[in-house]
């Protein structure tokens, strides 16, 4: 079994043990959309982008050049709920 859909199952089954049915599949496409090679793997360039992404978009939005710890923890907290990692 590829290393992706081993990760996909886990991912599934962690949510659906929760009773979370919607969740893991909101979890699972958010998951896949940072495969943006469309190889079956998330690299640390995808992951790390889409992290630069919310870190950039809420700099602009305060109109800062650098975020507070507390900002840096709202990011992480955002990307803990959409990918699966907050209960």
């Amino acid at each position: 079994m590829k290393p992706s859909k081993i990760a996909a199952a886990v991912a599934m089954g962690l949510a659906l043990g929760f009773g979370q049915a919607a969740l893991a599949q909101k979890t699972m496409d958010n998951v896949m959309k940072l495969d943006t090679d469309k190889d079956g793997m998330i690299s640390k360039t995808e992951a790390m982008r889409m992290f630069e992404t919310k870190f950039d978009a809420m700099m602009k939005q305060k109109g800062v050049q650098k975020l507070s710890a507390r900002d840096v923890q709202a990011i992480i907290d955002d990307i803990a709920r959409n990918y699966g990692t907050a209960q």
